[in-house]
């Protein structure tokens, strides 16, 4: 038998060797393993959390309102920006480095005695379960890792199921059809269950109606069942988004949460939305916990302004949906004289998609490659680039990219630096570590 990890890096080595698998949906070894476990996600109250954008977001506004309600609430999401501990968290805790190592060796000694070639995604998603059962959480918020039907985390029994929306993203596994996308997607509904969503696609909506009608699930839809206005009561310039909710049951004036984007009171509205279906149920959620859950709730890499002379916003982007709403956010949300664009994106991605809708607004573009066998090649970007931008430079180094945006820009201007979590997360290790200008601190 091979030795066990005795370390934590020795754990997460073997755990990041596991990606040699690839991606390999399915549910027949998650399913085996977790059945040896003594199936853990079935001691859990469960929200499960899916949608092509405003997954991370909604899970963790969830969280912390369940938090702020006296829950003991697990989270787990994926990828991780700076370490992979924060994928698993307890009331808003990551993992120690030693339950880790604990649970590597726990969870390896029985896929290997069974003969189980567990994919990195799907033996991480079985030490959240365990972990959250072993700790007695209350309830566990639960984010899909890619589509639904056949992601790992679909083995466990929601309490409600949220898809956030349906746009193009890992057409490989999904498909380039909405509809095929939407479908593998509304594999998340159960059956007899409860499912709340913000899309507004017809082709999607009738693949979730037809769905829930086969499964005879009860769909509520934001707009439609819940109801979200903004506010806007926030100038730009200032950080933060106002809204105001109505519900089934619930009517809430002038929220307040800090995360930037007008596409955060949408997310908002989803995770109010599955809280009423808790309430329903018998959950005790105070809206003094709501209103302080939103206040309090920090999702790093979203909209980030880690400085402010110059202005330096991190977000993760990876998407032409996700590029739309950062699009959006960049000549609403903030006072600029010019932008200089750090962009960094995956091989597999549409990079032409997110380009488009980015660069037109930048000065300057610096394209980047994170250290990620899947980033796109300098030289790969720089066949896009050229259509939409004039003034570019390569640099092959997210660090290097982030100084020299930072020595052409002044205290008037705006960097921003997206295109995917891994360039976001190399990005904001350095901005925090060098401390540029003022930074705003995570709590």
């Amino acid at each position: 038998m091979p030795i066990q990890p005795s370390s934590y890096k020795e754990a997460i080595r073997y755990l990041y060797n596991l990606e040699t698998y690839g991606i390999r949906l399915g549910l027949k070894r998650v399913t085996a393993l977790l059945n040896s476990l003594d199936n853990p996600q079935n001691k859990l109250s469960i929200i499960h959390i899916g949608g092509t954008n405003g997954k991370g977001s909604t899970s963790a506004m969830i969280a912390s309102i369940l938090q702020k309600s006296g829950y003991k609430v697990g989270l787990y999401t994926s990828p991780h920006l700076n370490k992979f501990n924060e994928r698993i968290r307890v009331n808003g805790r990551a993992i120690t480095d030693r339950r880790i190592v604990f649970l590597v060796k726990k969870i390896r000694s029985i896929a290997e005695r069974q003969n189980i070639e567990l994919t990195f995604f799907e033996f991480t998603t079985a030490m959240a379960f365990l972990y959250f059962a072993e700790e007695e959480v209350e309830i566990a918020v639960i984010e899909v890792g890619l589509g639904g039907r056949l992601d790992a985390t679909n083995v466990c029994k929601p309490i409600v199921s949220v898809i956030t929306n349906i746009t193009k993203d890992h057409e490989a596994q999904l498909g380039d059809k909405i509809s095929d996308i939407a479908f593998e997607k509304a594999g998340i509904i159960k059956n007899n269950g409860i499912l709340i969503s913000a899309e507004t696609k017809p082709v999607a909506l009738r693949v979730l109606r037809s769905e829930c009608k086969k499964k005879r699930a009860e769909f509520y839809r934001i707009n439609e069942d819940f109801f979200v206005y903004n506010n806007l009561s926030f100038k730009k310039g200032e950080v933060g988004s106002s809204f105001t909710f109505k519900g089934r049951r619930w009517f809430l004036k002038k929220l307040n949460t800090r995360l930037l984007g007008r596409h955060q009171y949408i997310n908002a509205a989803c995770a109010l939305a599955s809280l009423e279906v808790l309430a329903e149920e018998g959950y005790e959620i105070l809206e003094y916990a709501i209103r302080k859950g939103f206040q309090d709730v920090f999702w790093p890499g979203r909209l980030e302004v880690v400085s402010e002379k110059p202005l330096v916003v991190l977000d993760s982007a990876h998407n032409p949906a996700g590029a739309d709403i950062l699009s959006e956010a960049l000549q609403s949300e903030f006072n600029y004289k010019r932008l200089f664009l750090v962009v960094g994106i995956m091989k597999d991605k549409d990079i032409k998609g997110i380009l488009s809708r980015l660069l037109p607004l930048a000065h300057t573009a610096i394209l980047t490659q994170p250290q990620i066998k899947r980033a796109a090649s300098l030289m790969l970007l720089d066949k896009y680039v050229r259509p939409y931008s004039k003034k570019v430079k390569l640099i092959n180094n997210v660090e290097d990219a982030c100084r020299t945006a930072l020595s052409m820009s002044s205290a008037a201007d705006m960097v921003c630096i997206t295109g995917s979590i891994f360039t976001v997360g190399e990005a904001r290790r350095f901005l925090l570590r060098v401390r540029t200008g003022r930074t705003r601190d995570e709590k």
